[in-house]
């Protein structure tokens, strides 16, 4: 429902750990979570959905520009996509 993106970001993740991350769209907003718990930087603007932007999507990585500015280096232990909200009391972490 939106022009442009929509970002749910965090920097505090430390390296060298390992980390329960989930990103929650519930129908109105879109909610990262790390290890169970919200993360302080979610927007605020409504995401009914989930949309490209035309640009692919990147898990542990980001560009900016059509430049890859960062990467991820380390290890993806798995990745779920759901058709609905998952409760936190459903994350492979609970």
């Amino acid at each position: 429902n939106q022009d442009g993106i929509s970002t749910n970001w965090g920097h505090e993740m430390r390296a060298d750990e390992w980390f329960h991350v989930a990103v929650v769209n519930d129908g109105r907003t879109t909610t990262l979570y790390v290890d169970g718990a919200e993360l302080l930087r979610n927007p605020a603007t409504p995401a009914i959905g989930l949309a490209s932007s035309g640009e692919p999507w990147f898990v542990g990585a980001y560009h900016y520009d059509r430049i890859i500015e960062q990467g991820f280096y380390g290890w993806l232990g798995d990745v779920r996509i759901v058709d609905r909200s998952l409760p936190v009391s459903a994350f492979l972490n609970a």
